[in-house]
């Protein structure tokens, strides 16, 4: 049996902690397999990777289908599943990293430093997770690029591009979540 969960929001904190339980959930239900209908224009770098981490080394496998925006953090959640597929009209995007804050020289430095080390950490994850070098993804990121699906299926960052839909009699968790 394949559990299903929709989520649509930002990725942050409460964000990770729902899905979180909703994949805890797929694992009480004896799911044999959990798909992640995904959206999102993501969010909190930090948050992001844990949830890369959580689909990663789940004991269930986790299938994640592309159903709108996956954006900024959302790219390496959705490249943390080994099996990835998405909508024809999903579209993909990729951006540096930003920090917010009233500056001081010291933080400023501190904060150049940050986003420096957390555009690195995304530019190898989606390069090692795709065949993206890391060159192009660092110039995607720092340009700010927008993916479609067709672009993503080439560079395998999706898998396959097809329509799902849950059949409207099968159980079906649902996290929308705007913040």
């Amino acid at each position: 049996m394949d559990y299903h969960i929709i989520f649509e929001g930002g990725i942050d904190q409460q964000a990770t902690q729902k899905l979180f339980l909703a994949f805890q959930s797929a694992k009480t239900a004896s799911a044999n397999n959990i798909v992640l209908f995904f959206s999102s224009l993501g969010g909190n770098i930090y948050e992001g990777f844990t949830l890369a981490s959580i689909i990663q080394n789940s004991q269930i496998p986790i299938v994640i289908h592309a159903t709108n925006h996956i954006d900024s953090i959302a790219n390496v959640i959705y490249l943390s599943a080994k099996v990835r597929s998405s909508e024809s009209y999903t579209k993909f995007y990729l951006h540096g990293a930003s920090q917010n804050g009233n500056f001081d020289e010291k933080s400023m430095k501190d904060a150049l430093s940050a986003i420096r080390t957390n555009n690195s950490r995304i530019a190898h994850y989606i390069s090692e997770n795709s065949t993206l070098s890391l060159k192009k993804v660092q110039s995607m990121m720092r340009i700010g690029t927008t993916i479609s699906a067709q672009d993503a299926l080439k560079y395998n960052i999706t898998q396959q591009i097809v329509h799902r839909e849950i059949p409207a009699t099968i159980p079906r968790e649902e996290i929308i979540y705007i913040n």
